[in-house]
């Protein structure tokens, strides 16, 4: 049974994985409603543009995304989603996330032990490959022990003209998280001003709207996805969420804008896949959102740190914009590498998935990351004391198990269809 369904490929995507099903799909025009018929094929073709271009951006390494990045802002790089982007922004440069790639390690054997997670290993060998020489800066956040030595080793390598260590509390329900978090993004702010460029107030205020509407506009595509899943396939829908941290962000609210103005009002009629939530870190391969969506299921929600983990909150706009800042990036929803109380993940993970009308949860962890495997016993514990089956796939890139990984989730997606 579960390799029956390993012989035919996904309704919604050819083998390429883009979605041409609403070109192959459209009935020739009706008499007499030619002009309806020649919006629909407008509203695809749109469609199909602005997901192309997210394909264009999401398939190119380090040194070709840079020829495409703006000429007039200086690329700085970052790991963690709590580092604010929109002092960069307002700075005049472009934030540009680092998430790993595939990459044939040759170097970095040399600086870290192997039981490193793929996003420091392969971070750092392209660094060491001169991958990452297109950057003015780098900036490391306070999460892992993996992460912390990183930005050690990096400076050491001196690559990159500038470095700067953000001091993220763990410790997010002491009283004095807030005073600090304040106090380093103030010296952020300051480091930004010395080195990249002054940063004026009407300028913090105009960066921060746009990343609000960013979010905003993510948090709409991630609510109505699950309506229009001929429309958008699983990897066109990582291929969006990874694009925002790699290119001009007003062009990627363009081309989010332009999403929203195709999809129909109305949802659409096909069999009703398996409701699934991804939980994990971050994830850079877009195969695995499609490996799970080939099974049948649809990923309704996700708690990713490159997903919508630290897309949920916006900066208020009317107050202080520091202290807008210091209120998002404290509140944000949690990173196993902070602290809010011994059940707070729990019981955000409980709520968020019953919310989501999932049936199972598929946890999506990178090997040796260990923040998230310390938290995911208690989570696994907590979602089956719930009903709610759990899945745990290990991976890292680049991975030798996709034969493995798919019968897997085929079981597992079997295991939760009706019958």
């Amino acid at each position: 049974m579960i390799f029956s369904i390993l012989k035919y490929p996904s309704p919604w995507v050819n083998k390429s994985g883009i979605n041409h099903f609403a070109l192959r799909s459209t009935p020739p025009p009706p008499k007499g409603e030619g002009s309806g018929y020649e919006m629909l094929v407008k509203k695809e073709s749109s469609l199909l543009k602005s997901l192309k271009e997210f394909e264009i951006i999401t398939s190119k390494g380090y040194p070709d995304i840079a020829s495409h990045l703006p000429k007039d802002r200086d690329p700085i790089g970052f790991f963690c989603p709590y580092v604010p982007e929109e002092l960069i922004h307002a700075a005049g440069a472009l934030p540009v996330r680092l998430m790993g790639r595939p990459i044939q390690m040759s170097h970095v054997q040399a600086h870290l032990p192997p039981n490193c997670c793929h996003l420091v290993k392969s971070s750092l060998e392209s660094l060491l490959q001169g991958e990452l020489d297109f950057l003015k800066g780098m900036v490391f956040s306070h999460t892992c022990d993996s992460m912390q030595g990183l930005a050690d080793i990096w400076s050491l390598q001196r690559r990159i003209p500038l470095q700067f260590n953000l001091m993220m509390p763990s410790r997010l329900d002491s009283e004095l998280s807030q005073a600090f978090l304040k106090a380093e993004i103030e010296r952020f702010r300051n480091f930004l001003e010395s080195n990249v460029g002054k940063i004026a107030p009407q300028s913090l205020k105009a960066s921060i709207q746009l990343f609000n509407f960013i979010r905003e506009k993510l948090q709409e595509i991630y609510t109505h996805r699950p309506k229009w899943p001929k429309q958008i396939s699983g990897m066109d829908f990582a291929r969006i969420i990874r694009a925002g941290y790699l290119m001009d962000r007003q062009r990627y609210l363009e081309l989010l804008n332009d999403l929203l103005n195709v999809f129909p009002a109305k949802t659409e009629e096909c069999e009703s896949p398996v409701p699934i939530y991804l939980a994990g870190n971050m994830t850079h391969s877009d195969f695995y959102f499609s490996l799970i969506e080939e099974a049948g299921a649809l990923i309704v929600q996700d708690d990713l740190c490159s997903g919508s983990r630290f897309l949920r909150l916006r900066v208020p706009e009317n107050i202080d914009p520091i202290e807008g800042l210091t209120h998002r990036y404290l509140e944000s929803h949690l990173c196993p590498t902070k602290h809010q109380g011994a059940y707070a993940h729990e019981e955000m993970l409980l709520q968020e998935v019953q919310k989501s009308g999932a049936k199972g949860v598929i946890f999506l962890l990178y090997k040796y990351c260990e923040a998230h495997y310390f938290d995911y016993p208690d989570l696994k514990s907590a979602l089956e004391s719930k009903g709610i089956p759990t899945l745990l796939l290990e991976v890292e890139d680049p991975s030798y198990s996709i034969g493995q990984l798919k019968i897997r989730i085929q079981a597992f997606v079997e295991m939760l269809s009706p019958f």
